[in-house]
Order: C-alpha cells, then structure tokens, then sequence
C-alpha cells in the first residue's frame, strides 16, 4: 500500500497538477462515465468510512492504470491479455481494478481527514492553479484539446477540480500537522531516533581543490602547495576559537570566502548523507568528529578540506524528511483502519470491459490523437517505465 501512496500522490498526482485546480471552467458537460459505461458520473461504486466514491471519482485511476499496463504490452511486443499474470499471482485485470481502487480510496481519505483538521483551500491557492490552468490548456493546444484529453481520460472539469485540490490539500496537512505546537511535532528525540536509524551524517566544508574539476587534471605540485598553506592558515585560526557559537559563525564566514565546493551555493547550510554518499575521506573524517567539532585537514581526490560536523537532528532537511515519513506513515495508518464496502456495480466491474470501451469512446472524440491522450506530457520510454513499475507491483 505504501508504494500506492507515493505513486498516488506523487507521480500521478504530478498529472493532476500540471492541470491544476479546475476553478471557474466553463468545461463540457458531456459525462464520459456514462458515454463510456452506459451509467452516470455519480454512480456510487464504493464507500470510504461512509463517503461515497463514485464512478466519476474511480474511472480517472482505472483508465491511467490501464493505460500503464496496455502500454508495457505494446512495448515488449505482445498482444493484450487482461488475464495475464507476468509471472505475478494477480492478473492484470484485477490489479488494475485494484491498483485504481487503493488510490481512490487514498483520495478520499486525505479529502475527509483534511476536512476534519480544518483544512480547505484559500485564494491564494485558486488563484495559484487558475495561472497553472491557463498553462496547461496552452501546453496541450487550446481550450478544445484541453477538454478532449479529460474526456479520453474518464473525468470532467468538476472532476479534474475536485482531484487536483487533494494535492492541496495533503501538502497542507504535512505542514500543519507537524509544526511545532502542533498534535503531531517532531521531538528532538524523534529526530535523533529518527537520523540514527537511517544512519544521516550532516557536516559543512570548505574545500580548497586540487585539481581542475572541468578537465579532472591535478593541479601543479606548487599550486596544491599553496592551496594546503592557505587551509593550513584557515584551519589554524579556527582552532583558535574556544567559543562553540563563534567557532559556526566564523567558520561559515570562510567558508563563502574561501571555499571552491560547487555545492556551496545549493546546499549553504551543509550536507545531510549516509553511508557511500561522499568520498570515503570525507565520510571518515565526518564520523570521527563530535557535533560541532572542526577536523584537521582532510586530503581527497577533491582537495583539501576543513569539516565542521553539524547535528543531523538540527537540519532543516532532516526535519522536512522526517515529516514526510510520518505523514506517509499516518496516511498508510488511516488507510488500514479505514472501512470501504462495495456496491453491485463495483463487484461486476472488470477492466477487460472498461478499458475496451474507453478505447472505442477515445475513436469518437479525436481520433489521430488517441494514442497520445493518456499521457501528453511523457515520451513512449517514460510510459513503458511507469508500465513496468506498475506490472512490477503486481507480480509482488
């Protein structure tokens, strides 16, 4: 379930927003549910804690997931077969049906549970998505294709509306609920527990190279000289310094002096890495030193540095990972206790039939566009990926 949610919320949610937050659309009123299974949008198909899930919110999962598996069979050259395992214990049919069920309900959690803390979108949000919105109809080709490829994929402007604030929304919640104050903020214990288990290192640098980084060629032995009296210089009056806040605040002032790191500019505040993630030299001379410990001069394959070890737990990064996990964690948790009870419709729905039937209803809305409607944005190597991650999925 948690590789669900990350893909829901991550990588097909990027779908949903790159279109944004539908506000204001005059849209088709056209129902591709009905055009496509012969019943309204508004068909309940299952319940979440009591809340309807309709066939408007279903069909937009089922006809990506679909598409997906279609795709990875064009790509490996064989003929679509819904029944076919590939090698897994589920076929394809019912792991679409599945895979598009757990996302919908996903959705549907995080809609109720946002609205239970208090959450909901302000108008700096719509006013955010409108601009996005207006982006996306240009990047497809105008207001006509817009609404063309949201038919070709099950769903209406209300539709498109109501998922893309989801998006908001979570984001919303991952910043509310773990503020500090807040039910669920992070303890400096959490964070400690948190960076030691999965074993985080974070340090700052300044770093006097030795080498040409463009061409990789070493510097002269009289340059590389220079370069180690000058970090012997830097390290001499650092180590002069006895006040720990003085010692950080001096040290930063060199290192945008003085340091040749790359990285300086992305990552001012210093590296957050694990074990392989650096030079070994690096890493080593990281680990031997306490939090707030300046080490001696360093030698890499880089050059000459001078590290000043921060507490992981300290990081900005670190925090913002950890915040991550713990809603990924909250979310999987109000998932597993959620209750969903399925209606007849639901129960003799198959994929074989839906996408079969979606297919024929893309015909009728543009044909030479068709092949491109599931996923305007992805070149044929991205799709069969997302297909093979899928499939992948299944067979575990």
């Amino acid at each position: 379930m948690k590789k669900i949610m990350r893909r829901a919320l991550g990588g097909a949610l990027s779908l949903v927003m790159m279109v944004g937050l539908l506000t204001g659309c005059s849209g088709s009123a056209q129902d591709p549910v009905k055009e496509v299974m012969g019943y309204e949008g508004s068909t309940v198909l299952f319940t979440v804690d009591g809340n309807d899930v309709t066939a408007a919110d279903y069909f937009f999962w089922m006809a990506q997931n679909a598409d997906y598996v279609a795709s990875y069979f064009t790509g490996m050259g064989l003929d679509m077969d819904w029944t076919n395992t590939l090698g897994g214990s589920q076929d394809m049919d019912s792991y679409v049906k599945d895979s598009s069920m757990d996302t919908a309900v996903l959705y549907s959690i995080v809609k109720s549970k946002a609205a239970e803390y208090g959450y909901e979108l302000g108008k700096e949000d719509e006013a955010t998505y409108e601009e996005d919105l207006a982006a996306a109809k240009e990047e497809l080709g105008g207001e006509e294709e817009y609404e063309d490829f949201l038919l070709s994929m099950c769903i209406t402007d209300e539709g498109m509306r109501e998922m893309s604030t989801v998006g908001v929304l979570y984001n919303q919640m991952l910043e509310g609920l773990f503020r500090e104050g807040s039910e669920f903020a992070a303890t400096a214990e959490d964070l400690t527990a948190y960076a030691e288990e999965n074993d985080l290192l974070c340090a700052k640098h300044i770093l006097l190279m030795t080498q040409d980084m463009a061409t990789g060629e070493a510097m002269s032995e009289a340059d590389a000289a220079a370069q180690k009296a000058q970090a012997e210089d830097i390290l001499a009056q650092l180590q002069a310094i006895e006040d720990p806040a003085e010692l950080e605040t001096k040290f930063d002032e060199f290192m945008n002096e003085y340091s040749e790191d790359t990285g300086l500019a992305a990552y001012p505040n210093g590296y957050v890495f694990t074990a392989g993630e650096m030079v070994a030299e690096f890493e080593d001379a990281t680990r031997a030193l306490a939090f707030g410990a300046v080490s001696g001069i360093v030698e890499s394959s880089y050059g000459y540095h001078i590290i000043l070890r921060l507490d992981p737990a300290e990081s900005e990064e670190v925090q913002s990972t950890w915040q991550a996990a713990e809603m990924d964690a909250l979310v999987q948790q109000w998932t597993e206790e959620a209750v969903i009870e399925t209606t007849e419709t639901y129960d003799n729905l198959t994929t074989a039939e839906f996408y079969t039937n979606l297919t024929a209803y893309r015909e009728t809305i543009a044909p030479a566009e068709t092949e491109d409607a599931a996923a305007p944005e992805e070149t044929e190597g991205e799709t069969e990926e997302a297909a093979e991650e899928s499939t992948e999925e299944a067979a575990e």
